[in-house]
C-alpha cells in the first residue's frame, strides 16, 4: 500500500511541477506510518521538501497537495487527506481499501504476504558455521534462528535462496580435539589449550578400545549438531567443508589471483595481502612462513567459491567475535573484482540466559555452559525460536527461561499463539451455529474502531514482510505478531462475532478468518507452530 500511495502522489506532483518547469527537481516521495495513531494511517513530508521550490510555506503547500490528491482520487483509495500546519500530509485510507485487504488475505491464504521484490536474484545465506569441536550453545542457536527466518523472508519476497553451513574441519582446533579425546581415553592431562568439556568424556567413552580417529570424531559431533538444528527446525541446503578448499587447491588459486593483480608482498617469509588498498585498516597475512595458509586465506577462497557458483548476493550471519573480519573480507572480494555491496555480513551480539532476575551461567547437568539442546528440551522449540528471533541481531539478548515457559499473556509466544487458538475457536463456534465460513459478507458493516485497527494490520502484513526483508530484521515480524495479537484480543473483548445480527456476524467472521490467516502466516514465517487450541 505504501508503494501504491507513493506512486499516486508522485504522479500528481509530476503533473503539478511540470507546469512550473520544476519537474526535474522532484524529491523522492516517502510514505511512513505515523508514530501517533490519530495522525492517520500514513503520512508524508513531501510538502516540506518542495515548499521552497514553489516559494510557498510548508503549511500552504501541504494543504494544496492534499486538495490535489483528494480531487484526483474518486474515493476508492482515500477517505481523507489532510495537510497540517507543520507541513505534513496525513492520509486516512478508505474503508474500501481495508475491506479489500481482508478479502485478499482470505483468497491468497498461505500466499498472503508473498511478493516478487527479489526478482529471482540468487542469494546464498551462510549462518551458524560453528566449529565442529563440541555441542552448539545458545549463541549458535540465535544465529541459526535469525538465519533461518531471514531465509524464509527472502524466499517469500522473490529471491532464489540457498542456505549453507561452513565446517572448519581442519586446523589446530581439530588437532586439539583429537588430542583431548586421546588424553581422556588414557586418563592423561589435557594438552595445553585442549577441550575439557563434559562432552569430551562422552566422546572418549565411545572411542575406548578404538583408535581415536579424528574424522569419526568430527562426524559424531556434526551429527549431534545437525540433530539439534533439525529439532530447532533449521535445515541447510549444503554443508561445506573447509578441507575441500585445500583438497581442490582453491586457497592456493585465490592467492595466485591476488598475486596476479600485484596485491601480494613478501615480508619475513610470509605472504601478505595489500588489503589497505581497499579500505582495510592494515594489511593481512595470507600465507605464513613455511607455506601454511591462514584462516583468512581460507575465507577468501571460500567466498570466491561462493561467487563462482553464480550467486548474485552473499549474506553471512556471524557472531560478535567475527567483527574484525568484515572489512578485510570485503576488501578481498573487491580486490578480486566482486562488488563489496554484494557481500553482506550481519554481526550479532551475545545471548545472556536468565531465570527471572538471576543470570544462568552454568548447566545444572554438567556444571559447564548451557547448550542449545538443553534450552530446547527445557522450554520447547516454539519458545526457543520465538525468543531468539525477537530481538535485533545488533543488540544483546537477555533470554528469560522462566518467562519462556510461562503459560500467560506475559509470555509473548504464548500470547500470539493464544490469539490464533482463540480465532480458531471462534470460527468453530460459528460453524456450529450454521454459518458458512466461506460465504459472502458485507464488510461495510464493520464500523467499530477495533475492527478498523484489525483491518489495517491485516493490510500492512505484506509491507512489514517487505521491510523486515529489506532491513534484514527478522525481529520486525515478532513485533508484528504481538501487535496484531493485541489488536485482535482488544477486538474480541469489544465485539461479539456471532450474534443475532446475521449480516454483521458474517462480516465479522470474514474479518476474523482473515486475521487467522495473517497470524498463522507470520508464525509459520518465524518457524513457530500455530495451534488451533491451547
Amino acid at each position: 500500500m505504501k508503494e501504491k500511495i507513493r506512486l499516486f502522489i508522485d504522479r500528481i506532483l509530476t503533473d503539478y511541477l511540470k507546469g512550473k518547469d520544476l519537474v526535474s527537481n522532484i524529491p523522492e516521495v516517502t510514505i511512513e506510518v505515523p508514530r501517533v495513531e490519530s495522525f492517520g494511517d500514513y503520512s508524508t513530508n513531501i510538502a516540506l521538501q518542495i515548499a521552497k521550490l514553489i516559494k510557498k510555506t510548508s503549511s500552504d503547500t501541504s494543504k494544496e497537495i492534499s486538495e490535489m490528491i483528494m480531487a484526483e482520487d474518486d474515493g476508492t483509495l482515500f477517505a481523507r487527506v489532510e495537510g497540517t500546519k507543520n507541513g505534513f500530509i496525513n492520509i486516512i485510507l478508505s474503508d474500501n481499501v481495508l475491506n479489500e485487504a481482508a478479502l485478499t488475505a482470505r483468497k491468497s491464504d498461505r500466499n498472503y504476504g508473498r511478493q516478487d521484490i527479489g526478482r529471482k536474484e540468487k542469494l546464498l545465506i551462510e549462518y551458524v558455521s560453528a566449529n565442529p569441536t563440541g555441542p552448539l550453545h545458545v549463541g549458535h542457536g540465535r544465529w541459526a534462528v535469525i538465519g533461518d527466518v531471514l531465509s524464509r523472508l527472502f524466499k517469500i519476497t522473490g529471491y532464489k535462496v540457498d542456505s549453507e553451513f561452513y565446517i572448519n574441519d581442519i586446523g589446530n582446533q581439530i588437532d586439539l580435539l583429537v588430542r583431548s579425546v586421546e588424553a581422556r581415553i588414557k586418563g592423561e592431562t589435557l594438552p595445553e589449550g585442549g577441550y575439557g568439556g563434559h562432552y569430551i568424556y562422552d566422546i572418549a567413552n565411545k572411542f575406548k578400545g578404538k583408535k581415536a580417529d579424528g574424522d569419526k570424531m568430527l562426524d559424531l559431533i556434526l551429527r549431534e549438531q545437525k540433530e539439534t538444528l533439525d529439532t530447532l527446525r533449521v535445515h541447510f541446503d549444503r554443508w561445506f567443508k573447509e578441507s575441500s578448499l585445500h583438497k581442490d587447491k582453491k586457497i592456493a588459486k585465490a592467492i595466485r589471483m591476488l598475486e596476479g593483480r600485484g596485491l601480494i608482498f613478501l615480508e619475513k617469509g610470509a605472504k601478505w595481502f595489500r588489503s589497505t588498498n581497499f579500505g582495510d585498516d592494515k594489511d593481512r597475512v595470507l600465507e605464513k612462513e613455511g607455506g601454511a595458509p591462514t584462516y583468512f586465506a581460507s575465507d577468501i577462497a571460500y567466498h570466491l567459491d561462493k561467487f563462482k557458483r553464480k550467486y548474485d548476493r552473499l549474506l553471512n550471519v556471524w557472531g560478535t567475535d567475527h567483527h574484525g573480519y568484515v572489512s578485510r573480507l570485503k576488501s578481498a572480494m573487491g580486490a578480486l573484482g566482486y562488488p563489496k555491496d554484494k557481500l553482506e555480513i550481519i554481526i550479532g551480539q551475545l545471548v545472556m540466559l536468565y531465570r527471572g532476575k538471576e543470570q544462568v551461567r552454568m548447566s545444572k547437568r554438567t556444571g559447564e555452559m548451557v547448550t542449545l539442546r538443553e534450552v530446547i528440551d527445557e522450554i520447547g522449540v516454539d519458545a526457543t525460536r520465538y525468543f531468539l528471533a525477537r530481538t535485533s541481531p545488533n543488540t544483546h539478548l537477555e533470554f528469560d527461561l522462566e518467562l519462556a515457559k510461562t503459560r500467560s499473556n506475559e509470555n509473548p509466544v504464548y500470547y500470539v499463539q493464544y490469539a490464533h487458538a482463540r480465532i480458531c475457536s471462534i470460527l468453530k463456534e460459528a460453524m456450529k451455529s450454521g454459518f458458512n465460513l466461506k460465504g459472502k459478507s458485507d464488510l461495510r458493516l464493520l464500523k467499530d474502531p477495533s475492527e478498523r485497527k484489525l483491518l489495517i494490520r491485516i493490510m500492512r502484513y505484506p509491507e512489514d514482510v517487505a521491510d523486515a526483508t529489506a532491513f534484514r530484521q527478522p525481529h520486525k515480524m515478532t513485533a508484528f505478531a504481538e501487535e496484531i495479537a493485541t489488536i485482535f484480543h482488544n477486538f474480541y473483548h469489544r465485539c461479539r462475532v456471532v450474534s443475532s445480527d446475521k449480516e454483521l456476524s458474517k462480516a465479522r467472521i470474514t474479518l476474523v478468518d482473515a486475521a487467522r490467516i495473517v497470524v498463522r502466516n507470520v508464525l509459520e514465517l518465524l518457524g513457530v507452530s500455530a495451534p488451533e487450541h491451547m
